[in-house]
């Protein structure tokens, strides 16, 4: 994908770090205020809010030099508390945020520099005028016009209160003493605890096996295993277990020991026990909602893969596609559309990377295969140019090319618009590309786009392909090129396209040393076969 810096009038996306929830609420339950008209002209009504509503954390544009706020999703309204907020400067519509918050947005506003924040504590006044204070992950990013002049300040975050409050907690509990220590007489087996093991775990100095019958039955052998193993050969050991109170609770604790020599061998074990359940309760409630997450990604992945067209043939034309994304879902789709009077082909690249471009790229699908079918007679310059002037400016940009060929002529045109260039590939080996660069979608649509026409003659081929295939880089930091995929295609170009596709993707991956790809892989392959 291009990097934003071939792009710095735009936005960038979050750090990959920033772990996302879902923006709680329903656009129809709660509607937003100020929804954006050009937004309603591109989809259908409630379309694009209900993409932005999914979108991890939150997110707010603000535009000009009083920083307006022009859109915020259901997350940042949840997070500030729910009050108006489109058309309203932030000074105005958020007063509790103070001046150091005011002065950080003006400074990017005016220095063009974005902002980065982890665990920053925000003061915010709810619904019920209770002050509350929150704490924020944020990126605020300048949005600038091609002249680096700055219109306006993307904010994008994570709500990471519940963590914080979390880490809080733990720490005051390890302040607050909750470490027992405890000797272990091996000759006569008998335990002597701290004064504070009582109040802590329930348990008193006396026989070792009051406290092993006090272990949970199903983590008995794990502590009999660790035990025994620190007894032959005198290493220390540490474990963690379910324990159960007197009153009839259980709790977890860490159990660590070591073996301590006597006049004839090993005289006693010498450790400590303290509990731990405040952090194993936020570890098991993390893995949860990982396991939850990566659910959601690999549903969401179906979702996305679902969308795209399956290989197959129309007249004279054999096509084959291949999406290789460098996470479980990414910003890369492609689709081939046969109708009346030819075949409609597109691929997409949104800027970006994870959860954010992916959905965008629904959207992106979604709105260029309508207007394949919808307007399969206008010429594709036509076709992108209506795609450019309904793209929403709050959703990521992205590169693309469009174009339709006759199946049975082979005759075709194209759309180039700030893609790769697509490569015709003659049957006798030559390579032609094609295209005249173009815009992406999303920067500036008042700027013309051009057709380039072409045929695939029989035996010919015409190769679609994203720039995370070509900029693949290898240790040295050099990258898998055009160069080498045009050897590629020298290669294996008389092969099925599946396997030349799988080949390309599986080279430049080679070239990265890499087993998944650092930016999502995409290509497109059309061969005419008669």
């Amino acid at each position: 994908m291009f990097d934003d810096k071939d792009f710095k009038h735009l936005i960038s996306e979050p750090t990959k770090r920033q772990r996302a929830q879902p923006g709680k609420g329903h656009p129809d339950a709660h509607p937003l205020p100020g929804a954006d008209p050009q937004t309603r002209s591109a989809f259908k009504p409630g379309e694009v809010r209900r993409l932005l509503e999914h979108t991890p954390g939150f997110i707010a544009v603000v535009r000009g030099p009083e920083l307006t706020f022009e859109m915020v999703n259901a997350a940042y309204a949840d997070l500030v508390g729910r009050r108006p907020l489109i058309g309203r400067p932030v000074r105005e519509a958020l007063p509790e945020l103070g001046e150091s918050f005011f002065h950080q947005l003006e400074h990017i506003y005016a220095t063009g520099e974005p902002a980065i924040g982890r665990g920053v504590p925000l003061t915010l006044q709810r619904e019920s005028g209770r002050i509350e204070c929150r704490y924020i992950d944020f990126v605020y990013q300048p949005i600038t016009e091609a002249d680096g002049a700055t219109t306006g300040i993307f904010l994008q975050g994570q709500d990471v209160t519940h963590q914080k409050r979390t880490e809080e907690q733990l720490r005051l509990a390890l302040q607050g003493g909750q470490i027992a220590a405890w000797e272990r007489d091996l000759g006569t087996d008998f335990v002597t605890w701290s004064e504070n093991a009582e109040e802590l775990f329930g348990i008193r100095s006396g026989p070792a096996a009051e406290f092993a019958k006090r272990i949970h039955p199903d983590d008995r052998p794990q502590h009999r295993e660790a035990l025994a193993r620190a007894l032959a050969g005198g290493a220390p050991y540490s474990l963690e277990v379910r324990f159960l109170k007197p009153d009839g609770s259980v709790i977890w604790i860490a159990h660590r020991a070591e073996v301590q020599d006597g006049p004839e061998g090993f005289g006693r074990l010498a450790g400590v026990t303290m509990d731990i359940t405040a952090r194993k309760s936020a570890e098991i409630e993390l893995a949860g909602r990982e396991a939850r997450y990566r659910q959601d990604l690999e549903a969401a992945a179906l979702v996305q893969k679902s969308l795209l067209t399956s290989n197959g043939a129309v007249g004279n034309l054999r096509y084959a596609g291949l999406l290789q994304s460098s996470s479980f879902i990414g910003g890369d789709t492609f689709n081939v559309l046969p109708h009346e009077g030819g075949l409609s082909f597109f691929l997409i690249d949104v800027c970006g990377h994870g959860a954010a471009a992916a959905l965008a790229s629904v959207a992106a699908h979604r709105l260029i295969s309508e207007a394949a079918v919808i307007e399969a007679g206008r010429p594709p310059a036509a076709v992108v140019q209506q795609a450019a002037e309904s793209w929403p400016e709050a959703l990521p940009y992205f590169t693309m090319i469009y174009g339709h060929i006759d199946p049975i002529s082979g005759q075709g045109a194209l759309v180039q618009a700030g893609h790769p260039h697509p490569l015709l590939i003659r049957r006798g080996g030559d390579v032609v590309p094609l295209g005249q660069g173009g815009v992406p979608i999303g920067i500036n649509a008042s700027l013309a786009y051009e057709t380039s026409p072409f045929t695939l003659h029989p035996g010919d081929a015409l190769l679609l392909y994203s720039d995370g295939v070509v900029e693949a880089e290898n240790a040295a930091g050099e990258p898998f090129s055009e160069e080498r995929l045009l050897t590629v295609i020298a290669q294996h170009a008389a092969d099925p396209s599946e396997f030349l596709l799988d080949t390309m993707v599986d080279r430049a991956l080679q070239w990265s040393d890499a087993k998944t790809p650092h930016d999502d892989m995409s290509a497109l392959w059309i061969r005419r076969v008669q």
